[in-house]
């Protein structure tokens, strides 16, 4: 089972740099390259939860601060794909005529389901003048890596994952930072690279992909893998 991940911060400082250091990678690698092929989703399932959970702990005993990261991260099997996210990266498996067949979704504040959880654990829902819905004036996700300084319980490393059937029409996955969601949606994305698939290099398709994205005004950094399926 092949895997790909990535990471990017929650907030200002730099946790997410302890997550991309080899040694961390490591022990995510080792825990995920554990799973055999025909393990089943239910088994699946909680071993990526409690790698995620024993990776946080982890982060707490070698970062200096207080900073967190969101994860993107998807396990290709020969029968099943698996998309696994933490906060606001987003990852989605597209056909080659570039329908999206399934995609994550975003742990943030607008989804209701979050804000009831985060309720139940005790959080407080904020909002400034000007700015987005925060958890405890802080964060705009609820879920992520790190982030100390607020109740785990409140803020959780605790990842959704979706499970994907392999068939003929999945061709592409893509995953990818929340500078790229913010100013194009999962559609778009998925046209805009099934219509360069034909005549253009993956790497030359996140390079237009980038620059769409700064055409459309992002202000946030960018991450993107694209993955052709056999």
């Amino acid at each position: 089972m092949s895997e790909k991940n990535e990471i990017n911060g929650s907030s200002s400082s730099s946790n997410n740099l302890y997550l991309d250091k080899p040694c961390t990678k490591k022990e995510l690698y080792e825990s995920l390259n554990k799973i055999q092929s025909n393990i089943d989703y239910n088994q699946l399932n909680d071993i990526i939860k409690r790698t995620f959970s024993e990776l946080d702990k982890y982060l707490r005993e070698i970062a200096h601060d207080d900073s967190g990261s969101v994860c993107i991260a998807s396990l290709i099997g020969p029968n099943d794909i698996y998309l696994i996210n933490i906060g606001d990266s987003r990852g989605i498996i597209i056909s080659k005529d570039g329908q999206v067949l399934s995609s994550t979704k975003d742990h943030k504040l607008t989804v209701r389901k979050e804000q009831q959880r985060i309720r139940r654990a005790g959080g407080q829902i904020t909002k400034a003048t000007n700015d987005v819905l925060r958890v405890e004036n802080q964060l705009a996700m609820t879920r992520a890596l790190g982030d100390y300084s607020l109740d785990k319980h409140i803020i959780p490393a605790l990842p959704d994952i979706i499970q994907y059937r392999r068939d003929s029409s999945a061709s592409f996955v893509i995953i990818a930072s929340d500078g790229i969601w913010d100013v194009i949606n999962n559609e778009q994305v998925a046209l805009f690279v099934s219509q360069r698939a034909s005549n253009k290099s993956l790497s030359e398709i996140i390079s237009d992909l980038f620059d769409k994205c700064l055409q459309e005004e992002s202000s946030d950094n960018m991450t993107a893998f694209i993955i052709k399926l056999d």
